[in-house]
């Protein structure tokens, strides 16, 4: 969470490089900052392998729900491709760490945490499990998964295998929902860590943990694991057996940082 005097400053440093990119710029660019469309690239592709992929990620906008506190995004065309296709089109951008579909690491809650490079990338492909409480969300937003949907699940589906991504589908999606979500019971996820060793946890809404709780980030991140949140199209994907892949930003010193995350199916 960030320090309003923080965010006016960010906010207003990104206006003012607007108009001076704007007043640079070559080749026919125009200024504007990022598109209103939210619009999900979340079909499924075939990929080489025969697989389907399934993308997980919202696409990431100006107007895109963020935590309060949050730095704007703000995207800034700095050149452009000209008659012919001479020169290069680029952009200046700016966003807050967590801004849209995005990784926590460790050290977002934990002092002493790691940072969003030193994830392990064998930790970034990892099983896919999906716990719904879609049902139960519906009314109560202030829903919280617990070990006893864990347990119906296992029930239905099989043990949660080891090392894998668990994500709770609420079926609030960030605009719909904002930071006020359900989240995961921190008991849920002790035992998640504890008795099924999972790499991560992740969420459909803005947050893992309901708006005024951190016990859910107190726990995935305090046992080094890392989280994902906004995550996109969770009931377009099986429940068991796909394998999700994490395309965390490797910024040096990051407690995340907005991620690609894709399904294999």
């Amino acid at each position: 969470m960030c320090d309003d005097k923080v965010v006016r400053h960010a906010y207003e440093e990104a206006r003012r490089f607007s108009r001076r990119a704007a007043l640079r710029m070559t080749g026919g660019a125009t200024a504007g900052a990022l598109g209103l469309a939210s619009a999900v690239a979340g079909r499924a592709e075939a990929a080489p392998s025969g697989a389907r992929v399934v993308d997980l990620t919202h696409t990431l906008t100006g107007d895109f729900p963020l935590w309060p506190g949050s730095a704007p995004v703000v995207a800034v065309p700095t050149s452009g491709v000209g008659p012919g296709n001479t020169g290069f089109a680029t952009r200046w951008m700016s966003f807050s760490e967590h801004s849209g579909t995005h990784v926590d690491a460790p050290a977002h809650k934990i002092g002493d945490g790691i940072t969003v490079e030193k994830i392990a990338p064998a930790d970034l492909v990892a099983p896919l499990v999906v716990i719904s409480i879609a049902t139960r969300a519906r009314t109560d937003r202030r829903a919280l998964l617990t070990e006893r949907d864990i347990d119906r699940y296992e029930q239905r589906h099989g043990r949660i295998p080891p090392r894998a991504l668990v994500a709770m589908h609420t079926g609030w999606q960030p605009r719909t929902g904002g930071p006020h979500a359900a989240g995961f019971d921190p008991a849920a996820v002790e035992m998640l860590i504890g008795e099924r060793d999972v790499v991560a946890i992740g969420t459909d809404t803005l947050s893992i943990d309901r708006f005024d709780d951190v016990g859910a980030h107190t726990a995935i991140l305090g046992a080094g694991r890392y989280a994902v949140e906004a995550m996109a199209n969770l009931a377009e994907v099986p429940v068991a057996g796909a394998t999700v892949m994490v395309g965390a930003p490797k910024f040096a010193g990051g407690t995340g940082g907005p991620a690609r995350v894709l399904a294999l199916i």
